[in-house]
């Protein structure tokens, strides 16, 4: 005797499925070793390039239902060919945070792990085994969709939103297009094998899915290979001087588990060293500061920004306001207290800070408006932060003119995860610059991914068409925009490998001046970073590559006039 699946799937018998693979519906299958990734984008650029936001932490560095809530389901948000409406498509999406979630296991090396391999102390499994546990944990997601589609409880499993998650709609989505038979049967007990493999390549088959997969597998990585990823896909055919990653500080923000702090540092301080040894490629990163945790314990988060720029060759602190703050003016004066320490020591010591500054990744109804530059402007209007050198990440969308009252693409969202309307950020962000009164206050261009992975022609004028009146209001020297890709995070993006290219023919379709291109792609970022001329951070690194047997003369490369 045979039991159906509940649900509106009541699926299709196995053959089917089996027949529409053969047939060619899910054929484009991802294959089981590591995530297929693009060849290298082209390059012709022939100066120096600074990336001044990109990523290369892992799954086990950030909580996991974290990573993929906040960071992974960004905008746009997935289109689910079952769903009939919003309300399914969002049933169908709280369905997938908990699939992804699931397929992200425990599979990612923790960071002092990593640090132990790299430092000889630890043998590294081989590459067949990491790949072998990432089959088995994509597989144990597939299990556990295929229970909960059934009705069954799973324990361990991760939370859905308020919203009931539709997990019947999710494996009816997997099972490739609207035509599927709606008879697949299993005999009672555990799913057979040969059906599990049947979902897996059909999850990974799957347009927008497929992409999600193959980003987790990225997460799954040692940094060490997501550095070399990074470097094949945008460096090899591109002159980047220098490269500056940042880590992450989200568990007091949105819970969970992820490894410390001291051993993130640790860690990338190695693959920093590789990076520069193997490529020639300077790396020197930035390290996550969370105002919760200093409140909570002062002191403790403003310890580790110091270990990692005095004496593990780190060169800026990034922030989230995101997570449930703004940067200045927050109602809990011990959050402002903390920012304040951070401010104090940053200015005092000439240690940049990048902000995430777009309206995204919340973790909270509304969160994503505490990225907006208004806070920054009022902490600058006090006068005190003046020689404070500020990133405000994330320029160059303009969606509050573009989209003005569009949802904002958080998948834990609310009526106020609108884009507002005009001013835009980005005239926030020039108000604030104030003709060149305040040149210590930069904004990144880093996945800008309207201008590469976006076919919208119409779309690209408008784009080019407001930056190009923003240098003009603003900016006409182009001394406070800079490049960046924001990888890995890209690769949930089309056509990511063409980033370098892309951004630098929009420049020129905006018309953006070959010099003034060059400040943009690394003049600026030398001066953000306190590179391009003597001072603190030139010596702490100089003192960093002599301890580490480091060649320092590349500095002289990034001297601004």
């Amino acid at each position: 005797m045979e039991d159906d699946w509940a649900g509106p799937i009541s699926a299709a018998t196995r053959r089917d499925v089996l027949r529409l693979v053969s047939a060619g519906v899910i054929a484009n299958v991802l294959s089981g070793c590591r995530p297929i990734l693009p060849p290298a984008g082209a390059c012709n650029l022939s100066h120096p390039v600074v990336d001044v936001h990109c990523h290369f932490f892992n799954a086990a560095d950030v909580p996991v239902e974290g990573l993929v809530r906040y960071v992974a389901l960004r905008e746009p948000k997935p289109d689910f060919r079952r769903a009939a409406d919003a309300a399914e498509a969002r049933g169908i999406s709280n369905a997938l945070i908990v699939f992804l979630v699931t397929a992200l296991g425990d599979v990612a090396p923790k960071a002092k792990d990593e640090f132990a391999i790299l430092k000889r102390r630890a043998r590294r499994p081989s590459e067949a085994e990491l790949e072998r546990r990432k089959d088995e944990q994509l597989r144990t997601a597939v299990r556990q969709l295929v229970g909960l589609a059934a009705g069954q409880r799973v324990s361990g499993m991760a939370r859905s939103s308020a919203e009931t998650p539709d997990y019947a709609g999710l494996l009816s989505e997997l099972g490739g297009e609207a035509t599927l038979p709606r008879t697949f049967q299993r005999r009672s007990g555990p799913v057979a094998e040969d059906d599990v493999d049947t979902l897996v390549k059909a999850a990974k088959a799957h347009d927008k899915i497929g992409t999600y997969l193959t980003f987790v597998r990225l997460m799954q990585d040692y940094r060490e290979d997501l550095a070399e990823s990074y470097i094949r896909i945008f460096a090899s055919k591109c002159r980047l001087s220098l490269i500056t990653p940042s880590i992450l500080d989200f568990e007091k923000s949105i819970g969970g588990r992820a490894s410390p702090q001291r051993d993130q540092i640790d860690v990338m301080d190695e693959v920093q060293q590789l990076v520069t040894k193997r490529t020639g490629i300077r790396m020197h990163s930035f390290v996550g500061f969370d105002p919760h945790r200093e409140a909570l314990r002062p002191g403790s988060a403003m310890t580790n920004i110091q270990y990692a720029i005095m004496e593990k060759g780190f060169v800026g602190v990034k922030i989230y306001p995101p997570m449930g703050f703004k940067a200045w003016g927050n109602a809990d004066p011990a959050i402002d207290a903390a920012l304040k320490r951070l401010y104090v020591w940053c200015r005092d010591n000439e240690v940049p800070i990048m902000a995430h500054a777009e309206n995204s990744i919340g973790a909270g109804c509304g969160f994503g408006e505490l990225a907006s530059p208004a806070y920054w402007k009022k902490l600058l209007d006090t006068n005190q932060y003046d020689k404070l050198r500020i990133n405000l990440a994330h320029f160059g969308a303009f969606d509050e003119v573009i989209r003005p009252g569009a949802p904002t693409g958080v998948m834990v969202s609310c009526a106020k995860d609108k884009f507002s309307g005009p001013p835009t950020w980005e005239d926030i962000i020039g108000r604030t610059i104030d003709h060149g009164r305040r040149p210590n206050l930069f904004a990144d261009l880093s996945y800008l991914s309207e201008l590469v992975s976006s076919d919208d022609a119409t779309l690209h004028r408008k784009i080019r068409a407001l930056l190009d009146k923003w240098l003009d209001a603003y900016d006409p020297d182009a001394r406070h925009l800079m490049f960046g890709t924001d990888w890995s995070m890209m690769a949930l993006e089309r056509n990511y490998n063409a980033y370098v290219p892309r951004i630098k023919d929009e420049l020129t379709l905006a018309g953006v001046s070959e010099d003034h291109q060059q400040n943009i792609f690394w003049r600026n970022a030398s001066r953000f970073l306190g590179l391009d001329r003597p001072g603190k951070a030139r010596d702490r690194l100089i003192s960093y590559c002599r301890k580490r047997g480091l060649d320092q003369g590349w500095l002289s490369e990034l001297a601004v006039a």
